[in-house]
């Protein structure tokens, strides 16, 4: 199998639940929606299959469960208009974020159901998706089917979250992303309010913050700059934004159909997300992307 032939897929890990196959639902509509095929995985975890907990699982049970929760997703993907010959399977034995990163370099996006969480639970969430946004082989794209029911579309605008490190990649995905939903590309920038208050020490509070207000405006501006000689029919618009960047982010998802975020791995952990990320993707009303 040629790597064109991989790449020009997008996978989707399905568990048998409705977070599972409301990610396979988004996967449908992206498929259909760029001429690519859906690859639907389910892996087995071999910590379970091992009897990690001293019991002993009997691995053709197992399997069989998965083969259950991926036909499941088979039949949701032609019920919903792509071609049975367009939808591959995989069920394999391994831990899911190992199996999953492994695959995802083979694949052009990969959707991940995150599972609805409240109170404390929120502090953990996402184990396999914290995990992949730092080792994915593609973009990531995460989506609640408690927060995100509905297929999304609706507000016609995809959101561009960018810090002060490279964020071109994206940039560039994003704009990918706009125009193939013929959507506006909303730039914005997010600084903690005590960034204009350092400003107001040499300048009147209302000023400081209009005074940072222009510059990071500036600064978003110079960076799209080409990306609208390269997407001429694309509408892009900048935002500068004072606030809590959880708060902001999380506020952004609920007027936007897609959020996309760029991740970086942290040296020695390897960890990607840090506790703001995390946060959006707890709360997040909308589809997160992750970007390295």
């Amino acid at each position: 199998m040629d790597q064109r032939e991989t790449r020009d897929r997008v996978l989707v890990g399905v568990d048998g639940s409705e977070d599972g196959l409301r990610a396979t639902r988004y996967g449908v509509g992206r498929a259909k929606r760029l001429d690519l095929d859906l690859w639907l995985v389910h892996a087995l975890d071999d910590g379970v299959v091992a009897g990690g907990w001293g019991v002993i699982y009997d691995p053709g049970v197992l399997e069989q469960s998965g083969q259950v929760a991926v036909q499941q997703a088979v039949d949701l993907a032609v019920e919903r208009g792509l071609p049975r010959q367009r939808v591959h399977t995989s069920v394999l034995v391994g831990h899911p974020a190992v199996v999953l990163e492994e695959l995802s370099h083979q694949a052009e996006t990969m959707i991940l159901g995150r599972r609805s969480a409240t109170g404390l639970e929120r502090m953990f969430v996402g184990s396999t998706s914290t995990s992949l946004a730092a080792t994915a082989g593609c973009p990531l794209v995460v989506i609640s089917s408690a927060s995100t029911p509905e297929p999304t579309g609706s507000q016609r605008r995809v959101s561009v979250a960018i810090g002060t490190g490279r964020t071109e990649k994206a940039l560039r995905w994003g704009c990918q992303e706009a125009v193939s939903r013929q959507s506006v590309l909303d730039v914005i920038h997010v600084i903690p309010p005590q960034a204009s208050t350092a400003l107001a020490l040499v300048s009147p509070p209302s000023q400081a913050e209009l005074v940072w207000e222009g510059r990071v405006k500036e600064e978003l501006e110079r960076r799209v700059k080409p990306l609208r000689q390269e997407f001429p029919d694309l509408a892009i618009e900048t935002h500068p934004i004072v606030g809590s960047p959880i708060d902001q982010l999380i506020a952004q998802t609920q007027i936007s159909d897609l959020l996309i975020l760029s991740v970086r791995s942290r040296p020695i952990t390897g960890i990607a997300l840090g506790g703001p990320v995390r946060g959006v993707l707890a709360h997040a009303a909308s589809p997160v992307a992750l970007i390295r």
